[in-house]
């Protein structure tokens, strides 16, 4: 009779705990992730996405984990109109924003030519952003961009397609339509390697209450 009645005790003292949250894991699986981590979802070990009802935005840090000493910080990107009529982006479009609050903008085309030696390298060996959005993105459009140089003509594989060739100060992109490529900033105060980042992308086109959107991401 006394473990019995020990038993019907532990009963309502386990009911009152769960009943404050106390017991149980509920919290953790309550929370949103960026609240937890502050950082977007992960569409692969590099690569950190925004998937928005109208665009969306993704930065793939690969490019820049492996140039750290550098005098730039390198990011592979990519952006799909969801629900826009047209989206039109320029290297003025995107902002890089370091843990501090401070901002960068996208380094010119010559200043790259004069002072960059890797343009082709990181094109030709670090890329990787076209293969994994390609299939995200299948039923989409594909439409060439380079806003950032390269040295020679190309090929760049597995650079995206259209990589070669001459500049481009802007890309426009119909409804369903999605491009990859290079965009460079001037290398964060902060440092690169193992700090947190906000990339902006801003346009005309996009609503006043969702303009710039952006993507939290860390260089890992």
């Amino acid at each position: 009779m006394k473990k019995h009645t020990l038993a019907l005790a532990v009963l309502p003292v386990a009911a009152i705990l769960l009943a404050l949250g106390i017991v149980g894991c509920t919290e953790h699986r309550s929370k949103p992730p960026r609240e937890m981590g502050g950082l977007d979802d992960k569409l692969s070990t590099f690569a950190w996405k925004e998937d928005g009802n109208l665009v969306a935005l993704i930065a793939d840090t690969r490019p820049a984990r492996y140039v750290e000493e550098a005098n730039y910080m390198p990011l592979e990107i990519a952006v799909a109109n969801r629900g826009l009529n047209e989206l039109v982006l320029t290297r003025e479009s995107f902002t890089l924003v370091d843990e501090t609050g401070q901002k960068y903008s996208v380094v010119a085309p010559q200043e790259l030519l004069q002072n960059y030696d890797f343009l082709d390298r990181d094109r030709a060996t670090l890329a990787e952003l076209f293969g994994i959005v390609d299939q995200k993105f299948s039923t989409f459009t594909y439409y060439p961009s380079k806003l950032s140089p390269t040295k020679t003509g190309g090929p760049f594989a597995p650079s995206p397609p259209g990589a070669g060739g001459v500049v481009r100060d802007q890309v426009t992109l119909p409804k369903f339509g999605y491009m990859v490529d290079f965009i460079y900033f001037p290398k964060p105060a902060t440092g690169v390697k193992d700090h947190r980042f906000e990339l902006q992308m801003s346009s005309p086109a996009l609503p006043a209450d969702n303009n710039p959107i952006f993507v939290k991401f860390m260089v890992i």
